[in-house]
C-alpha cells in the first residue's frame, strides 16, 4: 500500500520531532515542511528528500498531502488548522488545540463540516504506563474513584534566570506553563476518568517575572507555575501543581485513590499500586527508540510512534481508536484550560463551559 504523505508545518519542533518519527512509520511518507514565518532563504535541514516551503500557504496550495502536522506557537493553531482542514487535508495539530475554547469549537465544528479526521498531539496518552493506567482505571481496579492529586517540580530557575523565552513569555501567543504542561494533564486527567470536569479554583504565578540579556529587557506575561483544585462529574475531587522556576525540583507524581486502592505513578517511569497493604510495583513492558533516532525526538517517541500509528490505522483503515485524542478531546481540554485562567483572573470558583 502506497504510505500516506505528511506536510508539516514548523521547522522547530515539527522539524526535530515530528518529521523524523512520522520518517519511522512505515505508513507515512514526509514529503514536505514549511517554515512558520515567511524565510528569506530555505534554512538547511538534516532531513534527505524532504521539499521545504519559506511559507506554509504555499505547501498547502501546492502539494497533495494526506495529513498536515502543524507545530506551531498555540496563536497560530486556529488559522493553520482552519485552512488546512478547508483544503481538505486531515489534521495534526499541537497542543493546546487553539487560544481559547471559542477557537477550538470552531475548529472542531469544521471538521465536521468538511468530514476530514482531526487529530491533536496528546502524545503521552500512548505512553505504557499511562495506557496500563488507562486499563486499570476502566477495569474499575482501584474502584470508585474518590480524590486525584498531580503534582510535578522542576529544576527550571536557572534556565528561567538566564535565557529569553521569546514566544513562551508572552500571552497573546499562547505561552506559559498552563498551556504548555497544564493542557497534558488535563487531557490525561479527562481521558482517564472519561468524564468531565465540572469546576475548577485557579491559580497562575510568574515567579521568574523578566529577564535582561544582550537583546534587552524581556518582560514575561506568562505563567511558569499554577495550581488548580476541582471536581469531576462524579464527585472526586483534584488537586494539580506545577512548579518550573525550582533550584532543584522533584519532577512527577501522581496519586489516584479509589474505595479500592491507591494507585501511585513517578516521574512517567516507575508505577505502583496498594489495595490495603504496601505499594507494590507494576511492571511494564519498555518501549526502546531505534538507536538512530536523536534527541530531541527519541524523548518523545515512547508516546508520539505509538500515537501516530493509531493516527495512520484511523486514515488507512477508517477505524475508531478510543484512545486517539481527536478535537473533541482538545477542545475539552481547551475549556478547562480557560476555566482555569478565568479563575486565576477573578479569584473564583469557575464552572466550565465546554459548548
Amino acid at each position: 500500500m502506497k504510505p500516506l504523505s505528511v506536510g508539516i508545518i514548523g521547522t522547530g519542533f515539527g522539524g526535530h520531532v515530528h518529521a523524523p518519527i512520522f520518517s519511522l512509520h512505515p505508513g507515512f511518507e514526509v514529503k514536505s515542511i514549511a517554515s512558520v514565518y515567511r524565510q528569506q532563504k530555505a534554512e538547511e535541514h538534516t532531513w534527505k528528500g524532504i521539499q521545504h516551503y519559506r511559507n506554509w500557504r504555499d505547501m498547502l496550495e501546492k502539494e497533495q498531502l494526506d495529513l498536515v502536522s502543524i507545530a506551531s506557537s498555540p496563536s497560530q493553531h486556529y488559522e493553520m488548522t482552519m485552512l488546512a482542514l478547508q483544503s481538505g487535508h486531515h489534521v495534526l495539530t499541537e497542543k493546546p488545540l487553539g487560544m481559547n475554547a471559542e477557537q477550538t469549537l470552531h475548529m472542531l465544528t469544521e471538521s465536521e463540516r468538511v468530514k476530514r479526521k482531526a487529530f491533536v498531539n496528546f502524545q503521552w496518552r500512548w505512553t505504557p504506563i499511562r495506557q496500563r493506567i488507562k486499563r486499570m482505571m476502566q477495569g474499575k481496579e482501584l474502584g470508585d474513584i474518590q480524590h486525584i492529586q498531580y503534582t510535578g517540580s522542576f529544576s527550571g530557575h536557572a534556565v528561567l534566570a538566564n535565557s529569553y523565552r521569546g514566544w513562551e513569555a508572552r500571552r497573546e501567543e499562547g505561552g506559559g506553563f498552563l498551556f504548555a504542561i497544564g493542557s497534558h494533564m488535563v487531557d490525561s486527567l479527562l481521558w482517564w476518568m472519561d468524564e468531565e470536569i465540572t469546576d475548577v479554583y485557579g491559580d497562575l504565578r510568574t515567579q521568574i517575572p523578566t529577564y535582561s540579556g544582550d537583546d534587552g529587557l524581556e518582560v514575561r506575561e506568562t505563567d511558569d507555575a499554577f495550581t488548580f483544585i476541582g471536581r469531576f462529574r462524579s464527585g472526586a475531587s483534584l488537586v494539580a501543581n506545577v512548579f518550573f522556576p525550582g533550584i532543584r525540583g522533584a519532577g512527577w507524581k501522581l496519586e489516584i485513590h479509589g474505595t479500592k486502592g491507591t494507585l501511585m505513578m513517578r516521574n512517567d517511569d516507575t508505577l505502583e499500586c496498594s489495595f490495603g497493604g504496601s505499594f507494590e510495583r507494576i511492571d511494564l513492558e519498555p518501549v526502546h527508540a531505534p538507536a538512530s533516532l536523536e534527541a530531541p525526538a527519541v524523548h518523545y517517541y515512547n508516546g508520539f510512534y505509538q500515537m501516530v500509528d493509531g493516527i495512520y490505522s484511523t486514515l488507512a483503515g477508517n477505524q475508531t481508536f478510543p484512545d486517539i485524542p481527536t478535537f473533541l478531546d482538545g477542545h475539552k481540554a481547551q475549556a478547562v484550560l480557560d476555566a482555569i485562567r478565568l479563575s486565576s483572573e477573578t479569584n473564583t470558583r469557575i464552572n466550565v463551559d465546554y459548548t
